[in-house]
C-alpha cells in the first residue's frame, strides 16, 4: 500500500463471501484505509497477528470458525476495547450478538456502504462509545462502571445532578444513565435540560428509579427519556438497553 493509503488506519475484513470481501477491500482502499481480508475466523486470527488492524469487520456465519468463536479466541490474545469489532450480519434478531461481551457495533446485511463508512470513521475517531453514569450511591457507581468498562465502553461518573449536567455538557457522552433521586439536581430535571437543548438532545438517556409509580411513563415522555428502569435493576437488561440505544 502506498503511504497516503495508510493514513486513515487499518481494517481487517473477515467474511466468507468473496464478492463482499473484494468489494470492501476495493472501497476501503479507495477511501484511504489499508485493508486485509480473511475468509473465516481461523484465517482472521492469523491475519490479525501479522497485520494488527485498528478495526475488525466480522461476519457471524462462516465455515471452520464462526464469528462467535472468533470473538472468544480474539479476547484471549487481544483487547476488544483497543481493537473494536463491527459485526456484519443478516441474523435476526440481534439478541445473540447483544450478549457478546465487548461487541457494541453491528450492521445488518444488506447494508449501504456509506453507513459502514460512517460507523468506521466514528470508531476511528473514538474507539469506544462514552457513557456518563449519574448516581449518588458509590457502590452502584462502581459496579456499573466496572461492568460497562468490561464491555468496551469509556465510562465517566458523577455523584450528583449538577456535576452530571456539567460533565454531560463538557464531555458530550453518547449516553447517560441517571438515578432520578440524585441530589442537587434531580434526574428528571437533568434529563429535561439536556433533551430540550438543541446541542445535547441526541444524547440517549436511561433513567433509573427505586420507586415505581403509576405516572412514570407520563413523566418519562415529558422529559423525553429514552428508557426507564426500576432499581434494583437487572444488569444484563440494562446492558442490552444501552447496546440497543447506542446501535446507530
Amino acid at each position: 500500500y502506498t503511504a497516503h493509503m495508510q493514513n486513515k488506519g487499518k481494517i481487517l475484513v473477515i467474511d466468507d463471501d468473496l464478492t463482499l470481501r473484494t468489494l470492501l477491500q476495493s472501497k476501503f482502499s479507495e477511501y484511504g484505509y489499508a485493508v486485509e481480508t480473511a475468509a473465516d475466523g481461523v484465517e482472521g486470527l492469523e491475519r490479525y497477528k501479522i497485520f494488527r488492524p485498528d478495526i475488525i469487520v466480522l461476519d457471524i456465519l462462516m465455515p471452520r470458525m464462526d464469528g462467535y468463536t472468533f470473538v472468544e479466541e480474539f479476547e484471549r490474545i487481544a483487547d476488544v476495547k483497543k481493537t473494536p469489532i463491527i459485526i456484519l450480519s443478516s441474523l435476526q434478531p440481534m439478541q445473540d450478538i447483544f450478549k457478546m461481551r465487548g461487541i457494541n457495533d453491528y450492521i445488518v446485511k444488506p447494508f449501504r456502504l456509506e453507513d459502514l463508512f460512517r460507523k468506521i470513521d466514528k470508531r476511528m475517531e473514538a474507539k469506544h462509545k462514552k457513557i456518563l453514569i449519574v448516581d449518588d450511591q458509590s457502590g452502584v457507581l462502581e459496579m456499573m462502571h466496572d461492568r460497562l468498562c468490561q464491555n468496551g465502553y469509556e465510562v465517566i461518573t458523577a455523584n450528583n445532578g449538577l456535576e452530571g449536567l456539567e460533565k454531560a455538557r463538557r464531555e458530550k457522552p453518547d449516553l447517560l444513565v441517571i438515578d432520578v433521586m440524585v441530589p442537587k439536581l434531580d434526574g428528571y430535571t437533568l434529563c429535561r435540560m439536556l433533551k430540550f437543548d438543541e446541542k445535547y438532545r441526541r444524547i440517549a438517556v436511561v433513567l433509573l428509579s427505586t420507586l415505581a409509580r403509576e405516572n412514570d411513563a407520563d413523566i418519562r415522555q415529558q422529559v423525553k427519556a429514552d428508557a426507564f428502569m426500576t432499581k434494583p435493576y437487572d444488569s444484563d437488561l440494562l446492558l442490552n438497553t444501552i447496546k440497543e440505544l447506542l446501535w446507530d
